[in-house]
């Protein structure tokens, strides 16, 4: 009896909460906990391999750099690594995330990240996680900050304490359509450091939920930087 009333819960909450793939759509089963069916589940794709040694891009052949980074002699955000590579699923998963509030998918993204962070020493000595930030009419609209969320999730796992030292005080058109170049140019003094004393001769690691060009990145470090911290580098959930 006990069996044949959970079945019919189960199917009354399917029938009114339904499971979907975010990205196939096909149907999930309570039970199952991932957010993806089967078949989209294998389309997700760990980094690992060869990768640029500063930027984490997945390099085809080998080199210690990859293209961009072997083009500049120095960088404010020293070493980034991410999760995942950038894929159908791992797109839609990042989508519903970031534009469909489906805040629960931080926790699905934080322990892969943990990963990261545990298979890289250069991250052991971190003090503080910042994420990203947001701008506040951006925030008033989308109601959260992602990587906020992501750095919440992970400073849970690892222990190393969640700190918002940055603002954003521009709010810049979106870097989706630009290319490298104006990426660059157009993320240029958009952040401001609040927590300048915080940041002083400290290592932080920057969180956000996509690395592309690492434009971004690499202007939050250069705030940070001129803060005084030691060192910043950088984990994502994504690498496109």
């Amino acid at each position: 009896m006990r069996k044949i009333f959970s079945l019919l819960k189960n199917w009354v909450l399917h029938l009114l909460f339904p499971r979907v793939c975010f990205c196939c759509g096909a149907d999930l089963a309570r039970s199952d906990g991932n957010p993806l069916c089967p078949v989209c589940m294998k389309d997700l794709k760990p980094v690992h391999g060869l990768v640029c040694r500063r930027c984490g891009l997945p390099l085809p052949d080998g080199g210690a750099l990859c293209r961009a980074c072997r083009k500049k002699k120095s960088f404010n955000c020293s070493f980034i690594r991410s999760g995942f590579k950038f894929t159908r699923a791992s797109r839609a998963l990042a989508h519903a995330f970031k534009y469909g509030g489906y805040i629960h998918l931080s926790g699905f993204f934080a322990p892969v990240m943990y990963n990261v962070l545990r298979r890289n020493p250069e991250f052991f000595e971190a003090d503080f996680l910042v994420p990203v930030p947001i701008h506040k009419s951006r925030r008033r609209q989308r109601g959260f900050n992602q990587s906020l969320l992501l750095a919440r999730d992970l400073s849970r796992l690892c222990g190393v304490p969640c700190a918002e030292l940055l603002v954003r005080k521009v709010k810049t058109r979106s870097q989706t359509s630009l290319g490298r170049r104006e990426r660059f140019e157009n993320i240029k003094e958009a952040f401001a450091c609040a927590g300048a004393d915080a940041a002083r001769r400290r290592a932080i690691i920057l969180i956000d939920d996509v690395c592309t060009t690492s434009a971004t990145l690499e202007e939050c470090a250069r705030m940070l930087r001129k803060a005084g911290a030691r060192e910043v580098l950088a984990i994502t959930a994504l690498r496109e």
